[in-house]
């Protein structure tokens, strides 16, 4: 299998970053794979195909009165993927600035060079305007789901799989 190096994907994150920037959604959606699959976590929705991001690109982009700006404070990477942990500082609907943070995790598709999808992970400010860009009827529209409904139901921690294979047990209180 074909890995993006650290230095491509953020190649094809600052396009991405640039078309988000001049509010382009067609350009923003031209840096994505044909189904790319988003979560945001904080809010609870999945976001599954290209006209679902269109949609959810349409909501959001839109931020010229909230003035957002993001400043990197991590980037990490694996296989195919590249983390970004930054600060998010915006104004709010009252026009107050305020600052939130973010992590992304974006994957990326190694053939096509384009990213396939992200998880954001959000604090409650970065959170509600999201929430508030994207409108209560969000979750009725096709490709968006909940994440619950079809994240896997764990059973068993799996810290007891790499102990037991470290050769070290885990006994919880009883």
């Amino acid at each position: 299998m074909t890995e993006l190096n650290k230095k491509e994907m953020e190649e094809i994150l600052l396009a991405h970053e640039i078309a988000e920037l001049e509010m382009d959604i067609d350009a923003t959606l031209a840096t994505l794979t044909p189904n790319p699959h988003y979560e945001l976590a904080a809010l609870g929705w999945a976001i599954d195909g290209l006209d679902a991001v269109r949609e959810t690109y349409r909501r959001i982009l839109p931020n010229q009165n909230r003035d957002v700006a993001a400043e990197k404070r991590v980037h990490a990477v694996a296989a195919n993927t590249l983390l970004r942990e930054a600060f998010m500082s915006f104004n709010t609907l009252a026009g107050e600035r305020v600052t939130g943070l973010y992590l992304v995790v974006m994957a990326f598709d190694p053939d096509l060079k384009l990213i396939s999808g992200e998880r954001m992970y959000m604090d409650p400010n970065f959170a509600q305007m999201m929430s508030e860009q994207l409108g209560p009827d969000f979750g009725t529209l096709p490709g968006v789901s909940r994440i619950g409904d079809t994240a896997p139901n764990i059973e068993k921690h799996d810290a007891y799989k790499y102990a037991e294979a470290r050769g070290l047990t885990i006994t919880p209180p009883k």
